[in-house]
């Protein structure tokens, strides 16, 4: 810290307005990265629960399908 100060102290003000900006553009640089990675996290994550949805209404849906054929052949056959 004490070190950037000095450095700051030394350096022209067009080297210091550059430094600025670099130091900015770095962070949010970090941020974006950063929301990215947790975006591809959250993304992943959502895959997975859809999948399991997914797979839930299938075998619900097979199940509703066979109720249906069973009550209705029992129907037919009297």
């Amino acid at each position: 810290m004490v070190n950037s100060i000095i450095l700051l102290l030394v350096l022209t003000r067009e080297e210091s307005i550059i430094l600025s900006f670099g130091s900015v553009a770095i962070f949010f640089l970090i941020l974006l990265i950063s929301g990215l990675i947790k975006t591809r996290k959250l993304n992943e994550e959502n895959r997975k629960l859809m999948e399991s949805i997914e797979l839930n209404l299938k075998d619900s849906a097979e199940k509703d399908y066979e109720d249906f054929r069973d009550s209705h052949s029992y129907k037919n056959e009297s």
